[in-house]
């Protein structure tokens, strides 16, 4: 899908998948982002990598946030399957229990595109982490597509 950022409207909006087993934090997720004026967005729910897998690969999302607790999949191997399996123009966002900076170090490494730890942020913070995740992976993606052209 890939909206732009300056084409999210309410008629347009922002779509997001959202893995995460825990309905509560979901539901607190979902709470916080609405509280954002600056874009729209629909988010899909699902509670488990294999679903988000399943679905997430269609590119019918702009962003993915993705728990790395899963009940089917635990810490960076989830990011790692689900970064393989989903078209490389989709940033991930990545959401940790706890503030373990050794896995969000190890994911932003590995290609993670921003983190988000449980219990400590706001819908600034969502939209910040979605808005800047988006710019950056297509900054990314017209570098390489330029070095390409440049050879």
């Amino acid at each position: 899908m890939n909206t732009s950022l300056n084409q999210a409207t309410k008629d347009n909006p922002l779509k997001i998948l959202l893995i995460e087993d825990s309905p509560t934090d979901a539901l607190l997720l979902s709470a916080k982002l609405q509280e954002v004026t600056e874009f729209s967005f629909t988010m899909e729910h699902v509670d488990t990598l294999a679903q988000g897998l399943k679905i997430g690969d269609s590119s019918l999302f702009d962003a993915i946030i993705l728990d790395l607790s899963l009940p089917d999949s635990m810490g960076i191997a989830t990011y790692q399957k689900m970064r393989e399996a989903v078209d490389n123009a989709v940033p991930i966002i990545i959401v940790t229990g706890d503030d373990d900076r050794g896995t969000v170090n190890d994911a932003l490494t590995m290609g993670a595109d921003n983190y988000l730890v449980k219990d400590t942020f706001d819908g600034n913070r969502i939209a910040v982490a979605i808005l800047s995740s988006m710019k950056n992976r297509n900054n990314k993606l017209n570098t390489a597509q330029q070095r390409v052209l440049d050879q």
